[in-house]
């Protein structure tokens, strides 16, 4: 039976999908944006997430850490390098400040939570969605989810860089109802700069997926003076029309998940960077929208 480490699943989303949905983050993902608010789905393994604002220093952790890995100077310490997720930490935190990122699940555990709220989906249109980190670097879990939840007549979506094996993406997207894909960046060069990867891999699969699945929302995250150059934004859509696709979103830079990187010990490298204003994004819709696309501002 497949598993994946599923960092959150999320009930009554409306912005991932028509209608009233259950998001499903899974762990794991090959790009490293600077601006990711989901850092804690980046790493395919599981991670300590440590709050030091409601840590009270009882030191239980470190008595009760079986490889010595925390220390306390200020607040726990981990070596992160060394730590291997065992979480008898996590169970005598009296305050909840260390917690496992994620937990190990089956499908069929992820479906009995999905069908939950089965009647929402029902009355407004609404269904699963399953995004990541990358939905493509846990194929074999993700294709059996969307294969149950469609045997239970379930609206599907999945959210997706592109970034992976071709033959994972059209085998996942055969069961998916609409499918999200993302450009950061089109061109090769800025995306390898802003993700660490180049984005070849990813145009050419859109290339082809564009030929066989009818819903496809192109995702294109806005940030000032990064990615939102009228030149770079136009070439994304006169791209992204001539494939056939019509529905873009844009996606305005925010900041919301800044707290997660102090608690996974990592530096946030966007401090300075300020979210697009109305005028700029109003700007931007009115480019993409000039080049024959749908527009909405997030979503």
């Amino acid at each position: 039976m497949k598993k994946s480490v599923v960092c959150e699943i999320e009930r009554y989303a409306i912005h991932d999908g028509p209608g009233v949905r259950t998001v499903v983050f899974l762990k794991g993902c090959p790009l490293r944006c600077a601006w990711c608010s989901n850092p804690e789905t980046q790493n395919p393994e599981n991670e300590l997430y440590y709050n030091q604002k409601t840590c009270i220093g009882c030191r239980h952790c470190i008595a009760a850490c079986p490889l010595g890995v925390l220390t306390y100077e200020e607040g726990v310490r981990i070596d992160r390098e060394t730590c291997d997720q065992c979480g008898k930490c996590v169970d005598v935190c009296p305050t909840g400040s260390l917690n496992l990122v994620g937990e190990e699940m089956t499908a069929e555990a992820v479906l009995t939570e999905v069908l939950k709220d089965e009647a929402f989906y029902a009355s407004s249109g609404g269904g699963l969605t399953i995004t990541g980190g990358e939905v493509l670097m846990n194929a074999p879990f993700v294709l059996d989810l969307l294969r149950r939840a469609k045997a239970e007549c379930i609206d599907t979506c999945i959210e997706t860089t592109g970034y992976g094996k071709l033959t994972d993406l059209i085998g996942i997207a055969e069961y998916a109802d609409t499918v999200y894909y993302d450009i950061k960046h089109i061109d090769d060069g800025r995306h390898r700069e802003l993700t660490g990867v180049g984005n070849r891999v990813i145009l050419e699969n859109l290339e082809v997926l564009s030929k066989l699945h009818g819903q496809i929302v192109i995702r294109m995250p806005i940030l000032s003076g990064i990615n939102s150059d009228v030149a770079s934004v136009k070439e994304a859509a006169e791209f992204v029309f001539g494939l056939g696709i019509r529905e873009v979103h844009l996606l305005p830079y925010h900041a919301l998940g800044k707290g997660k990187y102090t608690q996974l010990g990592r530096p946030y490298s966007l401090l300075m960077l300020k979210p697009p204003g109305e005028e700029e994004m109003e700007e931007l819709r009115m480019l993409v929208e000039a080049c024959g696309l749908k527009v909405t501002i997030g979503g």
